[in-house]
């Protein structure tokens, strides 16, 4: 796996905005991304998209440190590349 180095033990709190099965799907995709990374999700659901600024047609959605990182359900690839680029992890900062 392109991305198998293990990010020592991190913890990242992400924010899942959205309700029901779409919002399982999402979740299921952030583990499984998460375990490819090596790191912890610590995980905030908010239910009601318009606490965080955002209509119900954007939910599913993810917020790290307050920003929108993902809206819909991306393919599980897409959600690695996205974490990986976050500044939490090993090489958001420096890129």
């Amino acid at each position: 796996m392109m991305y198998a180095e293990k990010m020592n033990d991190k913890t990242m709190k992400l924010t899942l905005i959205g309700t029901g099965e779409p919002l399982l799907r999402l979740q299921k995709r952030l583990g499984c991304a998460a375990t490819e990374l090596g790191v912890t999700l610590q995980l905030d659901i908010e239910k009601d998209p318009g606490a965080v600024g955002l209509r119900y047609e954007q939910t599913p959605a993810v917020l790290a440190q307050g920003r929108c990182i993902v809206i819909g359900l991306p393919r599980t690839e897409e959600i690695v590349a996205l974490l990986h680029a976050l500044p939490e992890t090993k090489a958001g900062a420096q890129e």
